[in-house]
């Protein structure tokens, strides 16, 4: 076993010192703002030109994306970073924005079928009854006016700073809430709204909060978050697991090294720490968008109105970031994958999928519900393994002795669990004599109990893997109030600020090497 540091701290000096001596020798580039910058450009210009012909767009767009591609496979191979988990973000990030580049310029054309929830104040009449002298009612000549919201959906806008505002909103906006190609797993629209663009409005559905209320519920998920990931921190800080010390690795320490008598419970209180860990991180994140837009457009809605057109006062349009947890107990790992966890990234990967099919099956075949099952097949392949791919990346571009393919593995073999429930239930259990009569509790537990086996022998491939490569060693939060008190310190060097600086001057020795990078 490799000697393990005193503190978590001299890990993160260690691997700074590598990071400055691979930046000294030439072997590795800093993160310069200007590459993110270059990478907005080279997506945002080829979406805000009007194209007179079909022809002329496609070129326009598919060079672009050619320069994207190669601008993207450079910064993997060639950027590194101490920050954003050890350089995890790198990868994943980088990809990611390769997927979403390809869903805007090559598998779809956005200026001709893509189109937008915007939202107007039309101003209605209406007659005020006054009194005569003899008390009879009577009309007024002078209607009062009030002004009502109107949505309407805006295809590909003519003014350039409407177009501006559409294309910035198109490529930030992941899961379309006021998009034409909304995901589905995001609850259905207000009935005011569908009934403007002309949608069916559902009944029976839960309404949806008014945006105050969904305010407070931000910032509440914010602070939730915050006080749990400083928990969190300070259960991984004294825990070398955490460290990256995997490979084997120590008992937990106290009070938790009461389970080091059974490994399975050790593996299931790793697993399940570090899921949580991931859970409040997503939520810490995602909460500060409608903290900041929301919040921005209710204090300041003058000021929303003249930078937008969307309707950024509207609580629906901040969905939550987690499904149903119901979705697991009725669906299985199905349910887990499609509705509960976040679908941050599921637009994206369906886009590649359904790219792809329309490649495989250009003409479907006479029997269109074996063209659907190959086509939900594939589209469940390509989508897994487009997110093996990322978060395999994220891990090759740490500064760390990494598994990139154990975090592929994980991810795809999600699809084949899926596969292997559905077939299972649908094939075998529901083919039994009596099997309607199997109470709805017993098939929640069973389901249940899949997904809980099914992660227990999964997880690792990908829990491991972060902590090797020191995802857990990065700091969520800036000022951490626990061990600013001194609770959980494991060393004289923690204290309330948690934070290391953020952005660094680089001169790699010409102008496109020169410049502020993130440290």
């Amino acid at each position: 076993m490799r000697s393990i540091p005193a503190s978590y701290l001299d890990i993160l000096e260690q691997r700074q010192e590598q990071y400055e001596a691979l930046l000294e020798q030439g072997k590795v580039y800093p993160l310069l703002l200007r590459l993110w910058f270059t990478f907005f450009c080279l997506i945002v210009i080829p979406l805000l030109v009007p194209y007179k012909s079909p022809a002329q767009s496609r070129l326009v767009r598919y060079s672009f994306h050619a320069a994207i591609v190669g601008l993207s496979v450079w910064t993997i191979l060639n950027v590194r970073l101490t920050g954003t988990a050890n350089g995890y973000g790198v990868g994943l990030v980088t990809f990611w924005f390769l997927v979403w580049s390809s869903t805007l310029l090559v598998f779809n054309d956005v200026q001709r079928d893509f189109k937008r929830i915007e939202q107007e104040s039309a101003t209605e009449n209406e007659s005020v009854s006054v009194q005569d002298m003899n008390g009879d009612a009577k009309i007024s000549p002078r209607p009062r006016r009030s002004q009502r919201r109107v949505y309407h959906w805006q295809t590909f806008p003519k003014r350039f700073l409407h177009r501006l505002d559409w294309v910035s909103d198109l490529i930030f906006n992941f899961r379309g809430p006021n998009w034409n190609w909304r995901s589905r797993s995001l609850r259905p629209l207000p009935a005011a709204v569908l009934k403007d663009i002309g949608g069916t409005t559902l009944v029976g559905e839960p309404a949806i909060p008014d945006s105050w209320q969904r305010l407070k519920y931000a910032c509440l998920s914010f602070l939730r978050a915050y006080i749990a990931l400083d928990i969190i921190k300070v259960l991984m800080n004294r825990d070398v697991y955490f460290w990256g010390f995997v490979d084997p690795s120590p008992p937990p320490p106290f009070p938790f090294d009461v389970l080091d008598f059974s490994p399975v419970l050790v593996r299931c209180y790793r697993l399940l720490l570090a899921g949580i860990g991931i859970l409040f991180s997503l939520d810490f994140i995602t909460s500060t968008s409608p903290i900041f837009f929301l919040g921005m457009s209710l204090s300041f809605p003058c000021f929303a109105r003249l930078i937008s057109h969307q309707p950024l006062d509207e609580a629906w349009m901040y969905p939550e970031i987690f499904g149903s947890p119901m979705a697991v107990l009725d669906d299985g790992l199905a349910g887990v994958w499609n509705v509960w966890w976040h679908q941050i990234f599921r637009v994206g990967f369906s886009s590649a999928g359904r790219f792809l099919c329309a490649l495989i099956f250009q003409s479907k075949e006479s029997s269109p519900h074996r063209y659907r099952l190959r086509e939900s097949i594939i589209r469940t392949l390509v989508g897994f393994g487009l997110s093996g791919i990322m978060h395999a990346l994220g891990s090759y571009t740490q500064l760390a002795d990494t598994k990139p393919l154990d975090a592929f593995i994980f991810f795809f073999l999600q699809a084949f669990g899926i596969f292997a429930q559905r077939f299972v239930t649908h094939f075998i259990l529901l083919k039994l004599p009596y099997s309607h009569r199997i109470p709805r509790w017993m098939r929640r537990a069973a389901n249940l109990l899949f997904v809980l086996v099914w992660f227990y022998h999964t997880g690792p491939l990908l829990v491991d893997d972060f902590a090797r490569g020191g995802v857990w060693l990065f700091e969520p939060i800036p000022i951490s109030p626990l061990r600013g008190l001194g609770i959980g310190k494991t060393d004289e060097r923690e204290g309330w600020i948690c934070v290391r600086r953020i952005f660094r001057h680089w001169d790699g020795g010409n102008l496109w090497l020169r410049g502020t990078a993130l440290a």
